[in-house]
This record gives C-alpha cells, sequence and structure tokens, in this order.
C-alpha cells in the first residue's frame, strides 16, 4: 500500500474499490488534503470497514513522515462516511455497479466539470433498472476498447515483465 500511495502522491485523487464480504464499496483519497471519502450504496457502519481503514491509516502517516516538507498533509486521514451517495436497493446485489458509476462520475473525462459538481450527481436515491442496465453497456465498452483492444489505452499484452536482466 505503501509504494503504492507513493507512486500516485502527485495525483489529485487515488480511487480504491474494495470488496468485502461479498460487498463493493468506493473509497477516495484526497492525496492533498488527506480526506477519505467513502461511498457505500449499503451505508455499513464504520466498524464494518476499519479492517481497511486501521492498515490505511499507518500507511498514510509513514507517507506524512517520509515526506515532511513536500506537503501539508494532516498526520491523519479524515475519514468521511456521510457522503451522499446512492442507496442499493434491499435484496439486490448491484453495489459493484453503484462504484463502476461513482467511478464514471468521479472521473472527469477531459470534462471542466469540479468535484462538487460530480459528486452532486450522485445523489442519494435508489438506481433504476435503466441506470444500472447503462452502467453495464459503459463498463462492457470501456473493457472492449480500452482493455482487449490491443490500441486501448490499458490493453495488456500478458507479457510480465520481471525487470530481471537478460543474459544474452
Amino acid at each position: 500500500m505503501y509504494d503504492s500511495l507513493t507512486r500516485q502522491s502527485y495525483k489529485s485523487y487515488i480511487f480504491i474499490p474494495y470488496n468485502f464480504g461479498y460487498h463493493w464499496i468506493l473509497l477516495i483519497l484526497s492525496v492533498e488534503t488527506g480526506n477519505l471519502i467513502v461511498f457505500d450504496s449499503m451505508r455499513n457502519p464504520y466498524s464494518a470497514i476499519q479492517h481497511i481503514i486501521d492498515p490505511l491509516n499507518r500507511v498514510w502517516k509513514k507517507f506524512v513522515k517520509n515526506n515532511k516538507g513536500r506537503g501539508q498533509w494532516r498526520p491523519e486521514l479524515n475519514v468521511n462516511m456521510d457522503y451522499p451517495c446512492a442507496r442499493q436497493q434491499q435484496g439486490t446485489d448491484w453495489c459493484g455497479y453503484y462504484v463502476c458509476d461513482y467511478l464514471h462520475i468521479m472521473t472527469p473525462c477531459r470534462k471542466a466539470t469540479d468535484e462538487e459538481t460530480r459528486m452532486s450527481q450522485m445523489g442519494d436515491e435508489c438506481y433504476s433498472t435503466d441506470r444500472i442496465n447503462a452502467v453495464c453497456e459503459q463498463l462492457a465498452g470501456f473493457i472492449l476498447y480500452e482493455i482487449l483492444d490491443p490500441g486501448g489505452e490499458f490493453y495488456h499484452d500478458g507479457h510480465i515483465d520481471r525487470g530481471l536482466s537478460s543474459t544474452s
């Protein structure tokens, strides 16, 4: 976790989709402010995700200690679990789709929208079946054109570079 945070420290936000107990949530870390926003469509209590928050806090403290002088970071993450986000209907397993939609909303895709505008689109309502289907279509399109297509931004040919020097 620490190495990942260090490599991504120049970014404004780090998105962390997280699955526990067959439930997906999205954690958004604001590197600049040390705020950690939790988007959980089931509104679980803090105790349900403490097992991921505690290690994130330890990593954050180490990051702040080892990067003094590079920023004005708070010593401990400020966890916000009350940010409005869509509610998952009881009896559904749509949490993964909600996380995909949150990611889609929060990623500006080169559009000039600010954080408040994007976050306000999440609302506090349940998603309709049509909206879930739209998220499925967007996700399938992303996978098809950006991951599976050799010209896609996230295409990977299966080769794993282990950093070993070749002996020729």
